[in-house]
């Protein structure tokens, strides 16, 4: 990751001819520019660059008319980039103006009205805070930025074939990496004007995806992904201040409060092709897609036997309601943020948390999400990595890219001293891909996604997820993290009632992300690189994801033991506002070293025997050592917290052993067992683990 720019850097003259290619298509073609004030000056500001170029006027008088905030005394955008910070700036051209002027039928700059204003200058600047601001280097390959614009929208970014980078599905980067003393600039072709409409309006404007436009409809799918923002948290965010700070320590770092809480959802679709190839279900000619529906009422039939009310597709008991309720998830997230890359096992992420190396992936990262509506399930999301093995599953190139697949089930190399890439899968999973080509797939509240094959949670996906160990993060069951651009960002502190899956939260209940890759801190013991710190005299329920099928499983939570953390008391079961004690309290300030009562030790290289015999009896207290998957954040991927004992040890804490239904939600309550108005209670990741894993014929392993 990249220092923070406590100081502003020096520059030299940037002197010289640019020749610009700026058109609303990505198209060739030439723009006269007045080269006479293209030199940067030392320390000049976004502003005073924009000002010093004549081609930039247009940009530029959107930037002097747009303003920050809602009062009289709200600052232009123009005066904004003039003040000290780090901004990421896409700048289009005079000539990219008037093409986009003659695309939507407006005669000049000035007759846009004041929505179109704001819309175009607004997602034009990223505002990095902190951070450094984006250089090409830091631009994703395919996917998004992580930090979103000055709309609170996230900005795509692709690597075309040719190697130039694609902003907003359409502007081509003609030079990039103008510094100035505020930021940096990139010139682009187009103007980024992204749409305004809803996630499944953008899937019903595209052409080869209206069966799954129409089944959105049909089962009023449509209106329950229509919501974009709670007003009545903008009202609350008025009365709260901009940070919080705490004492001891976390002194070293004020927290953010979220601007807003956006609602959000991400959909994997089916194209019109699919439907025919998989399920033989074609367009019909006259365009009347009613006729088709008793054809897809018959194949969701086949998948959801257990289905009533087949002439009611609005019944959330309806088969064809239950097939598109497990299209979507609620988090709005872009392709490159369906995984989070940052300390897997043997993945060196390099110096930058904005630009972590791609090429080499080493093994599958994967995560788990829970499906909308009356009846949720669980989504796996996998992207595999580039050592996989098996020869008829994937195409190399599938593993060379690191494609992402939905509920892929794989077998692993995963002996105690392998390195876990996979050996082959047993179920290859629905492939996704990152776009829908001419198509925008980034709406106002969403992102939807094309998938090569039919999504079903049918019976052999239920057994396959029902078979094998759930490793879930915590920032997937807290979709509101995902919708808001808080994970994988600052610092942050939510208020109470912020997130729909927090229960029962008390007032003295503060509930903090930390990131470990936004301030550069090495040695943490974090799943994924974050998590989530809950401080004071909490009470809360965490309302948790299905199980697969139904079964004996383990509950297990992911645990860094420090002397600043406090004791709590577990809760868990079916009855939110009456769960039962889990075991004994949790005491989250012990240590591995010398204690009786987690008997750590050290793995052993050469015993394996000694290994497993500590194993068992770490189990036997209730404990087991963190997963050998995932490592220190040190970015060297070299270094798994499972190796990690004495004062900051990574461990895992059994909940219990429990039969769940898959049809029940199930719910944890963590309380504070100390009077203690600064307790710290540590939450990262959970596990499901059916019986047939922790009490299979063959051990578990260590991953």
């Amino acid at each position: 990751m990249k220092k923070y720019m406590t100081n502003f850097k020096s520059f030299g003259w940037l002197t010289g001819a640019l020749s610009l290619c700026l058109a609303f298509s990505l198209s060739s073609c030439t723009e006269e520019i007045d080269e006479s004030n293209f030199a940067i000056a030392q320390k000049q500001t976004v502003s005073e660059y924009v000002a010093s170029v004549d081609s930039f006027s247009s940009i530029k008088s959107l930037f002097d008319r747009v303003k920050l905030g809602r009062g009289e005394d709200a600052s232009s955008l123009t005066s904004v980039l003039s003040a000290r910070g780090n901004y990421t700036v896409f700048l289009p051209g005079n000539f990219a103006f008037q093409q986009y002027l003659d695309s939507i039928g407006v005669a000049d700059v000035a007759s846009l009205s004041d929505d179109q204003a704001d819309v175009i200058a607004n997602s034009c600047v990223i505002d990095n805070g902190t951070m450094s601001a984006y250089e090409s280097a830091d631009f994703p390959r395919k996917g998004s930025f992580k930090l979103p614009n000055l709309k609170s929208r996230l900005v795509d970014c692709y690597m075309d074939e040719d190697g130039e980078h694609i902003i907003g599905g359409k502007a081509k980067v003609t030079k990039s990496d103008i510094e100035l003393s505020n930021g940096m600039v990139h010139v682009i072709n187009a103007v980024i004007a992204p749409s305004n409409k809803t996630l499944p309006s953008l899937i019903a404007a595209a052409d080869n995806m209206k069966i799954m436009g129409y089944l959105l409809q049909a089962t009023s799918w449509a209106d329950s992904l229509q919501r974009e923002i709670d007003n009545d948290f903008e009202t609350e965010r008025a009365s709260l201040p901009d940070k919080h700070t705490f004492g001891g320590s976390l002194a070293y770092r004020a927290f953010n409060y979220p601007d807003h809480r956006f609602y959000g959802y991400t959909a994997f679709v089916e194209t019109d092709s699919v439907f025919a190839t998989q399920w033989g279900i074609t367009l019909p000619e006259n365009g009347d897609l009613s006729s088709i529906m008793n054809q897809i009422l018959e194949k969701c039939k086949a998948v959801y036997p257990g289905s009533t009310n087949d002439s009611d597709f609005k019944h959330p008991d309806n088969a064809v309601n239950k097939f598109v309720a497990y299209h979507l998830i609620k988090g709005k997230m872009a392709y490159n943020q369906l995984i989070v890359h940052f300390n897997e096992y043997a993945y060196k992420y390099g110096g930058s948390s904005a630009s972590p190396q791609t090429s080499n992936i080493p093994t599958n990262v994967w995560d788990y999400y829970t499906t909308m509506g009356n009846h949720p399930a669980l989504l796996k999301v996998v992207q595999v990595g580039n050592t996989g093995q098996d020869p008829q599953a994937l195409a190399a190139n599938d593993y060379n890219n690191q494609a992402i697949f939905l509920n892929r089930v794989s077998k692993y190399q995963n002996d105690r001293h392998g390195d876990y890439h996979e050996i082959v899968a047993s179920q290859r999973g629905v492939k996704v891909s990152p776009d829908n080509g001419a198509y925008d797939n980034n709406s106002v509240n969403g992102f939807y996604f094309p998938i090569d094959g039919i999504l079903v949670n049918d019976a052999a996906n239920i057994n396959a997820l029902g078979s094998e160990r759930i490793r879930f993060d915590l920032s997937t069951v807290l979709h509101e993290y995902l919708s808001n651009s808080i994970r994988g960002g600052d610092y942050t502190i939510c208020p109470n009632g912020y997130f729909e899956n927090i229960l029962n939260e008390s007032a003295d209940t503060k509930i903090c992300y930390l990131f470990a890759g936004y301030i550069s801190a090495t040695g943490w013991n974090d799943y994924q690189g974050d998590e989530t710190l809950v401080l004071g005299l909490y009470d809360f329920t965490i309302k948790l994801p299905p199980v697969p099928k139904s079964g004996t499983y383990e509950i297990r939570m992911g645990q860094a033991f420090n002397d600043q953390r406090g004791m709590c008391q577990l809760y868990f079961g079916d009855a939110p506002y009456n769960l039962q004690p889990a075991g004994l309290p949790l005491d989250q300030r012990q240590s591995a070293d010398n204690n009786p009562a987690i008997p750590w030790v050290k793995d052993s290289e050469d015993d394996d025997e000694l290994n497993a015999e500590n194993d068992k009896n770490m189990r036997n207290q209730g404990y087991m050592k963190a997963p050998q998957y995932y490592t220190i954040t040190d970015g060297t991927g070299e270094n798994p917290v499972r190796g990690r004992g004495g004062a900051y040890c990574a461990l895992r804490r059994i909940v219990g052993i429990y039969e769940l239904d898959a049809n029940k939600t199930y719910y944890i309550r963590l309380k504070s067992a100390l009077k203690k108005l600064d307790s710290q209670c540590f939450l990262d990741y959970f596990e499901y683990v059916p019986n047939n894993i922790y009490n299979g014929t063959e051990p578990e392993d260590i991953w």
